[in-house]
């Protein structure tokens, strides 16, 4: 797998995440899941929204250290 095959899917990834971690997120504010919900309710709302950081995470981590490698590269050609 080459390294733009990677940073897309990486790309992809950090997408997916927050709009899962976004999902979760309209679901606490915008309906009464967690006022008026069981304690099901609120635990789906967590993992949405912690499961979209988490997917989300680990993508930007390995994006910035290849952002950081080619300003390395960069820096050394000149």
């Amino acid at each position: 797998m080459t390294e733009k095959t990677l940073s897309k899917i990486m790309t992809v990834l950090i997408v997916v995440g927050l709009s899962i971690a976004a999902f979760g997120l309209g679901l606490a504010i915008f309906t009464d899941m967690v006022s008026k919900g069981t304690p099901s309710d609120i635990m789906l709302i967590a993992l949405l929204i912690a499961g979209g950081l988490v997917i989300s995470v680990p993508a930007k981590i390995y994006l910035t250290f290849q952002l950081m490698k080619r300003n390395d590269e960069k820096l050394r050609k000149h």
